[in-house]
């Protein structure tokens, strides 16, 4: 197997190991909200119906005193994940590099603090860390605030603006203000987890410049690959330039190294041929991409994917990448036949 193809096989098994991780630190998070909201439960009982406006001013201050609190206990239970991501996946990639590489290359690993702070500066979705940590439990705040405010001035009973709140038994709670808050918290973990781990592996390739040629985007392949991730599969773009993942919230997407060939290298070897990476159907070769992917799936599974428009346009012979902008913008139907 080429070396390349080796590494992305490594590469494409701990990305689904980093998934399931995602998924405890999620839960982690997630457990750490759970007593908050019933203490907001708890606080609204004590209220009472037929308030005046000064006291749901001050139910509404210590429901954000509240909510203040348990964002910051949740974020440092995240941040504890952070911390040992960092180091745990750098020491992966560079390890990775010196054992698939056929001498000996004294990888560099980089600091654990280093990365931290370089997960901290880059942005994702525009946003630094610190933003996401700021507005995600404002946005919780103001939702929970509109829910009671509207309750009050419609004349609902504490029982009424508690099922609004929490939601419903029947619903399994997925109807409340306090889902859409845990939602989005879950998405910010993921991403928030994603993203440092992505700043790790990028942090590794700079550090080995000299190994390393190229950065490939390497998109996760089934139904439910976002339009901006299926036109990046594939792409290799120059160490340290170029979009990486994240390329949204919940993204799955990550990158694998491209390693200079044995004649780069000053090594005297016979190049290999290529090897092949994992798909939702088992394995493909490594150098295919969605578009190859996609093409090898029925119409009612592009119809879903892309929908049926832009499936006609697929198998008439246009590339995914071709219906998103630069940017990563979806294009409507109009832009993308002009």
């Amino acid at each position: 197997m080429a070396v390349n193809d080796e590494i992305l096989d490594r590469l494409t098994d701990r990305d689904i190991a980093l998934q399931r991780f995602y998924k405890g630190a999620t839960r982690r998070v997630l457990n750490s909200l759970k007593a908050s909201e019933a203490r907001i439960i708890e606080r609204l009982l004590t209220a009472g119906d037929n308030l005046s406006r000064t006291r749901q001013e001050k139910l509404l201050k210590d429901i954000r005193a509240i909510i203040a609190t348990a964002y910051k206990d949740a974020f440092g239970v995240l941040q504890i994940d952070m911390d040992g991501l960092v180091g745990v996946e750098s020491e992966f990639i560079a390890k990775a590099l010196n054992e698939t590489i056929p001498i000996v290359v004294n990888t560099v690993t980089p600091a654990s603090a280093q990365i931290l702070a370089a997960a901290k500066a880059r942005p994702f979705q525009g946003k630094l860390l610190a933003d996401v940590y700021r507005e995600l439990p404002d946005a919780a705040y103001r939702k929970i605030r509109d829910t009671i405010r509207l309750g009050y001035l419609e004349g609902q009973t504490t029982p009424q603006i508690i099922r609004a709140v929490r939601g419903t038994a029947i619903q399994g709670y997925k109807n409340g203000v306090f889902n859409k808050a845990r939602r989005d918290m879950e998405a910010t973990v993921r991403t928030a987890l994603s993203h440092t781990a992505n700043v790790a592996r990028e942090s590794v390739y700079g550090d080995n410049e000299r190994l390393i040629k190229g950065v490939q985007w390497v998109s996760t392949l089934d139904g439910r690959t976002s339009p901006i991730c299926q036109a990046r599969d594939g792409v290799v773009y120059p160490p340290n330039k170029g979009p990486r993942p994240p390329a949204h919230f919940n993204c799955r997407s990550s990158t694998t190294p491209i390693i200079k060939s044995w004649k780069e290298l000053g090594i005297d070897l016979k190049e290999a041929p290529e090897g092949t990476r994992a798909s939702m159907n088992g394995q493909i070769p490594a150098g295919s991409t969605f578009d190859d992917f996609l093409r090898k799936k029925d119409s009612k599974f592009q119809n879903e994917l892309l929908g049926k428009p832009r499936a006609d346009k697929f198998r008439a012979g246009e590339s995914v990448r071709s219906f998103v902008d630069n940017s990563g913008r979806t294009l409507t139907l109009d832009e993308l036949n002009r």
